[in-house]
């Protein structure tokens, strides 16, 4: 059994929380205790909306999606900063100076389009081994490196008393927390992230998700399927001795597809693939 399910998740939840809990409502679903659960892109504690949660061979989706566009509503507090540079760190300065909005226009365009960012030192992000959160909460340095995101677009939504209220739509790896830090700096003042939720993921939409509660009293109804997830891809019926070269990783011939498509065998989902040069490729493989 394998699926995904667009959990709608709460301010204050990290995103293990989330799927400790959906594995605890599958464990008793399936009378499987070994089933394997993840989500498919970290939503911070203080961020909500949109988290996919997969399970069974869908887990093996986290780095297809990892990299896939997310968009994000979002507010910036002019003013102050703390040393999360989100509404549940600690007070680290305060500034008077509180831009105008045509100042905050002036300075938006520096981020749209391919950016160099560095990630804040409250983030998940590994560097020897070590998270960049842990390093920051026991008080040590770590050497974090500034790394290219792609911001494609960022709508203002309002502007008032110092909180601006925006949309951004972004590659997957982007934080909007430093965002917020580097407009600050560019204005002449500080900020911090009041709010933020995850409006999409790529294809995962904050319409269709579900709470916890209603993912509980409608699982059935929750699971998305990986051939409903990915009904726009094309469908390709592997057969003959096709299946079992693909099946033990013997390379066999591509099908002049342009992009990805879901590859079947005998009816059920073997993966998704994309042509390479010579032959098929599989990008991720999800046949058990």
């Amino acid at each position: 059994m394998l699926g995904i399910i667009n959990i709608l998740k709460p301010t204050g939840w990290t995103s293990s929380d989330v799927v400790v809990k959906v594995k605890h409502i599958l464990k008793d679903y399936t009378c499987d205790k070994k089933i394997k659960v993840g989500h498919l892109g970290t939503l911070d504690p203080a961020g909500s909306g949109v988290l996919p949660v997969c399970f069974g061979s869908a887990t093996k989706l986290f780095d297809y999606y990892v990299g896939m566009d997310k968009c994000y509503r979002t507010t910036f507090c002019f003013g102050k900063t703390t040393d999360t540079l989100d509404s549940f760190g600690k007070v680290t300065a305060t500034c008077d100076k509180i831009p105008l909005l045509d100042e905050i226009k002036s300075k938006m365009g520096l981020f749209i389009g391919s950016i160099s960012q560095l990630p804040p030192k409250y983030s998940r992000i590994s560097v020897g081994g070590v998270r960049a959160c842990d390093a920051a909460r026991d008080g040590k340095e770590i050497d974090l490196k500034p790394r290219q995101v792609e911001v494609y677009s960022i709508d203002i939504l309002g502007y008032d008393n110092g909180t601006l209220k925006l949309d951004i739509h972004c590659s997957g790896g982007t934080y909007i927390r430093s965002i917020c830090r580097d407009l600050a700096k560019e204005l002449g003042t500080m900020a911090y992230m009041s709010s933020i939720i995850r409006l999409q993921n790529k294809n995962f939409c904050i319409e269709d998700a579900v709470t916890i509660d209603e993912f509980k009293q409608n699982i059935e109804g929750s699971i998305i399927t990986i051939e409903k997830l990915f009904c726009d891809l094309p469908k390709v019926d592997i057969c003959g001795t096709e299946q079992s070269k693909l099946l033990n990783g013997v390379k066999i011939n591509k099908r002049n597809i342009k992009g990805d498509y879901i590859t079947m065998i005998n009816n059920k989902v073997f993966g998704i693939c994309c042509d390479g040069k010579d032959n098929l490729e599989v990008k991720v493989r999800l046949w058990n």
